[in-house]
């Protein structure tokens, strides 16, 4: 009889999971959540927002992470570079003045949908970077009111000899007896978005988009006995956001979120006792308040609230399941509040420097369950859980750090601007090109063209 656990999997933070006209990199190098500033860069959260942007091209040269993987000649674990969420995309007007509306397309290297930390592990199933398929959106002006539609599709398959997978943020923690034996995996995301934009007075306007979501997977057993697939169960989300002028160069930007994903899985199998079963679900919500000062230069303050809870609860098809399996796990996340500031300033024509910063008041909460019963739990108030206990029970990731700070860089040469994030130690080390210091200046660049 195989062991077997059904477990959430992990993905790749995108950090798009997270733009003057804007970049990625620029929103990064803010520091502050992407939505609070009104950029190119968020045609994806707001499709409705192209309208505002008909001739726009934009290149993602990527960022650089760090993940562990296992160094055979050494037999042990290391740390890797990888180069990841590289793109290509552009928007266009669709006849005279946009008479048709406005049309963007986006062909990405990996997949922009990932809602869950990296636990910098290449162990866990990578959501993140599935290979992306197509990101197409669309949006129409209709003078106060306004219409964008998204489409986007990624799906990966691969087949891997050895499967040795021990995290709770694996959906497919499932090993037979022989671990020579080869699993195929195959996991696909589509997604489609409504987005509706409303001028209330001249230079006020309020965004909206519903999102719907398909998380559809499945790991097959080489001998044909099992088959892990997803129950089909719908994801979706809800953002909106305002902004509006309160003095002449005072302008407030409201902002909700709701989001709720669904990775329930199930075993099928012609032996009953291996169909076990697992609802599991990631939800978030935020909702926040920022204040955006021109005083020459872009300067931004706020606060928020956000939380988000991830969820698993086990069934066991066995009579009498082995004890310490997990019957229930339950991580809540809370930042209450957030703070976060941001200053982007014009040093020169060519030259932009931009800073910020955001402080999160985190208190978390974990709960397992283990069949026997044992229980176990814990609390921490503004501070993470440490993370030895997050190893105990599989890298469990962090969702919102106690604090975060940014530092990017934009240079504009005629119609083309080049942003980029710099590593924050980046300053101390001589300007790399002085000191010799092997540290990465850049985390991220993103070049943008206006045509």
């Amino acid at each position: 009889m195989h062991t077997r656990r059904i477990l959430l999997f992990t993905v790749l933070l995108l950090m798009t999971p997270a733009l003057a006209m804007g970049s990625t990199a620029r929103l990064e190098g803010l520091g502050v959540i992407p939505d609070f500033v009104d950029d190119y860069a968020n045609i994806f959260a707001y499709p409705v927002s192209i309208t505002r942007y008909p001739g726009v091209v934009f290149g993602e040269l990527g960022a650089i992470s760090t993940v562990q993987a296992w160094d055979e000649v050494n037999m042990k674990v290391v740390d890797v570079n990888v180069l990841w969420g590289r793109g290509f995309g552009a928007t266009m007007g669709l006849g005279q003045d946009n008479a048709y509306g406005v049309f963007g397309i986006t062909l990405r290297e990996n997949s922009g949908f990932a809602p869950i930390p990296d636990t910098r592990s290449i162990y866990d199933f990578p959501w993140g970077t599935m290979g992306s398929q197509f990101d197409l959106i669309w949006g129409m002006n209709f003078g106060k009111a306004s219409f964008g539609i998204r489409l986007d599709n990624s799906s990966s398959e691969f087949e891997e000899p050895k499967v040795e997978k021990d995290s709770p943020w694996s959906y497919y923690y499932l090993f037979p007896t022989d671990l020579e034996e080869v699993i195929t995996n195959e996991v696909n995301s589509m997604g489609a978005a409504l987005s509706v934009g409303l001028e209330v007075r001249e230079a006020d306007k309020i965004e909206a988009t519903f999102e719907y979501r398909t998380l559809n997977f499945s790991a097959d057993y080489i001998a044909g006995d099992w088959k892990l697939e997803d129950q089909g169960n719908p994801s979706y989300g809800f953002t909106g956001r305002g902004f509006f002028s309160v003095a002449e160069n005072m302008t407030v930007v409201p902002l909700f979120s709701y989001n709720k994903y669904d990775y329930s899985a199930e075993i099928k199998s012609v032996v009953p006792d291996l169909e076990d079963s697992a609802d599991q679900t990631l939800a978030n919500l935020r909702a926040g308040l920022g204040l955006k000062v021109d005083v020459g230069s872009m300067f931004m303050v706020g606060l928020g609230f956000s939380q988000t809870k991830a969820k698993i609860e086990y069934s066991y098809a066995e009579a009498a399941p082995v004890a310490s399996l997990v019957e229930s796990f339950e991580l809540t996340s809370t930042s209450l509040p957030f703070f976060f500031g941001c200053l982007e300033t014009q040093v020169k024509d060519w030259l932009a420097v931009r800073f910020g910063a955001r402080k999160n008041l985190v208190n978390e909460k974990l709960v397992v369950e283990e069949v026997g019963p044992t229980k176990f739990e814990y609390e921490t108030k503004n501070g993470l859980i440490p993370d030895d206990i997050r190893e105990d029970f599989g890298r469990v990731p962090v969702f919102q750090e106690p604090f975060v700070f940014s530092l990017g860089v934009g240079f504009k040469f005629g119609d083309l601007d080049i942003d980029a994030t710099l590593n924050d130690a980046f300053p101390f080390t001589g300007m790399y090109w002085l000191s010799g210091d092997a540290m990465r200046p850049f985390g991220r660049i993103s070049a943008t063209y206006h045509y």
